[in-house]
């Protein structure tokens, strides 16, 4: 077991079923990248303690507010390696809210649809749940499956909606670190 699946779980096996979900409903995202993985945490403490911990592997970091909470996104230095030959290098992780509560764990993945989005969209109407509005850079179709984990298709990246927010992404380096 390596070091992020010990903070994170079998991110493995979460993509590998979801994969195999996506499949089963007739969606193929083969020859797409991936974005990255969403990670929920129950408490804030939580939410600081596994941000601290990420970013010990990560190359860039950037935390913001977001939806009236804070969120971070953890830019691997590595990436992990998945199923059929994805991978990702990033991490989503937002702070609870008190309006939302879900459990700690791995929820979602976002996939780059690119240009093709709409496209994306038509082809698969009757199988995607919806399209979430984050804003004017950040309009994700989705798909939720019975075990309440998500696929999120963009047309973008996470960094670069990052990057559209203003948002700056910073290198990580030893004194971003918060050591008790």
């Amino acid at each position: 077991m390596n070091n992020i699946e010990k903070l994170i779980g079998n991110y493995q096996e979460f993509f590998s079923d979801l994969l195999h979900r996506m499949k089963k409903s007739g969606i193929n995202i083969q020859g797409m990248p991936l974005s990255h993985l969403l990670y929920r945490t129950v408490t804030l403490s939580e939410y600081e303690e596994l941000r601290d911990e990420l970013k010990k592997y990560c190359s860039e970091f950037v935390e913001t507010q977001f939806n009236g909470r804070a969120v971070s996104i953890l830019i691997l230095e590595e990436p992990l390696l998945l199923e059929d030959g994805f991978t990702v290098s990033m991490i989503e992780l937002p702070a609870p809210r008190s309006a939302h509560m879900y459990p700690s764990g791995l929820e979602s993945i976002g996939v780059i649809v690119g240009k093709q989005l709409p496209d994306f969209i038509n082809q698969y109407e009757k199988v995607l749940t919806g399209i979430k509005d984050h804003g004017e850079h950040c309009q994700p179709a989705f798909i939720t499956f019975d075990n309440e984990k998500t696929s999120k298709f963009y047309d973008i990246s996470l960094r670069e909606i990052v990057i559209l927010q203003g948002w700056e992404i910073e290198k990580v380096t030893a004194q971003n670190f918060s050591v008790d």
